[in-house]
């Protein structure tokens, strides 16, 4: 039975605890060059009888799968039942939904109900195995969208380490860059014999001199755990999602990291104090290179119906 992946390009478990003190995580993204799978927007605009022509020759060179479009109707659209009770895994579908919407310029993904659907939206409790470390999955001949419950609920404890560590830092850099400031104001120099005494012990007055800073500390720390870690986890897997969708539509894995069609992928916004406060309604992941190979896969399957 085919089923096409989704990785993350971190660890998705961590051990350790949301704490003022948390052990630092580290997230790699890495980008490269973009290959040439983008389709132009000349042969964009081809007829159906070209696109039934020349399907087999399109979707190899443009990495194209037509039998993941399972769930798809004649007219090239999809409508999920969302099979899940969780309020902010519902919210990701949502978001997810709405990437393509917007980029494709027309309403491409529609919530259906147990009754009218064309897709499965859930959650699986398979454990991963060491040949199977996908976060997510859609499996075209059960018309199924999976992610794993595991990793999803292991992925706001990181967040939320992620995001303590950063204020942490913040709060800590602060500290020594007065403290040093104010023992070379002093004129004591990293030379001098006792200086990390002395060091050690002007950080410790320059912290307890900051009380209203170490309390927006433990203000914001709170507000992680109470929020702001759950909604990093609500945008990462919108784009997690959204990858699958683009399998729904006839997309098999790009060649360009940057891409979210990517087989793995991860994203620094998520884990972002600053960013995720701010709010990230205006993020989305989908690529130019993405868009336009979604919008080829579905004039070729319009095309063929």
């Amino acid at each position: 039975m085919r089923k096409l992946h989704h990785l993350k390009a971190q660890s998705l478990i961590a051990a350790a605890t949301v704490t003022l003190l948390a052990t630092p995580v580290v997230t790699s993204i890495t980008t490269a060059q973009a290959a040439s799978v983008t389709p132009s927007s000349a042969l964009l605009k081809k007829s159906n009888s070209y696109y039934r022509s020349h399907a087999r020759a399109l979707g190899k060179k443009y990495k194209l799968a037509f039998d993941a479009q399972s769930a798809l109707k004649k007219n090239g659209k999809a409508v999920i039942y969302v099979n899940t009770k969780d309020k902010a895994l519902k919210q990701s579908v949502k978001l997810a939904m709405a990437y393509w919407n917007k980029k494709l310029g027309k309403t491409e993904f529609t919530q259906g109900s147990k009754k009218n659907h064309t897709l499965t939206f859930g959650v699986s409790t398979a454990a991963a195995s060491k040949s199977d470390q996908s976060d997510a999955w859609w499996t075209p001949m059960t018309k199924k969208l999976d992610v794993r419950w595991s990793y999803y609920t292991a992925e706001k404890q990181n967040i939320g380490i992620s995001m303590t560590n950063q204020l942490n830092n913040a709060f800590y850099d602060t500290i020594e860059t007065k403290a040093k400031a104010n023992l070379a104001a002093k004129g004591i120099t990293t030379s001098d014999k006792d200086y990390q005494s002395l060091f050690d012990q002007e950080a410790s007055n320059v912290e307890t001199s900051l009380p209203a800073y170490k309390t927006t500390l433990k203000k914001d720390v709170g507000l992680v755990k109470s929020t702001l870690a759950n909604e990093g986890r609500k945008y990462e897997y919108a784009s997690t999602i959204a990858h699958e969708m683009g399998h729904v539509m006839g997309l098999n894995h790009s060649p360009n990291k940057q891409d979210l069609m990517y087989f793995e992928s991860g994203n620094s916004n998520v884990y972002s104090f600053k960013k995720v406060k701010a709010g990230l309604s205006k993020y989305n992941p989908i690529t130019t290179t993405d868009k336009n190979r979604a919008k080829l896969a579905l004039k070729i399957y319009v095309a063929a119906h």
